[in-house]
Parts: C-alpha cells; structure tokens; sequence
C-alpha cells in the first residue's frame, strides 16, 4: 500500500488517502462519511483506501 496523498472534501472532512494494487479488477465509489458526496470512482486493479482523519468544524450558533 502507498500513501498518495491527503484529500478534502468540499464539506471540509479530511482523509488519507491511499492506493492498492488487486489480483483482479474492482468497481467502486467512494463518498464522504460526512455530506455522501461522491469523492472518487474507480475500475481497475488498482484500488484507492480512504482513512478519516478529521471531519469539519461544527459552526457555533448563537441563541436570539
């Protein structure tokens, strides 16, 4: 396994990111733990893994 990269979402979840080789080929998407917005699709041998790091910062709301 290699690391690649970290990646964002657009909601501002974190992830590390990183790719596998399979013996054969998969189909696949990945979506963000947080929002479900689609992050990657894949077909292929090679395989992206996704490990959360960090998800966004709840936005403070004032009571009136």
């Amino acid at each position: 396994m290699n690391i690649v990269a970290c990646v964002w979402c657009a909601c501002g979840t974190r992830y590390e990111r990183a790719q596998v080789r399979l013996p054969i080929k998969d189909v696949g998407v990945f979506e963000c733990f947080h929002c479900g917005d689609v992050m990657e699709r894949w077909h292929g041998r090679d395989v992206p893994t996704f490990k959360l790091i960090a998800r966004p910062e709840a936005k403070a709301t004032s009571a009136a």
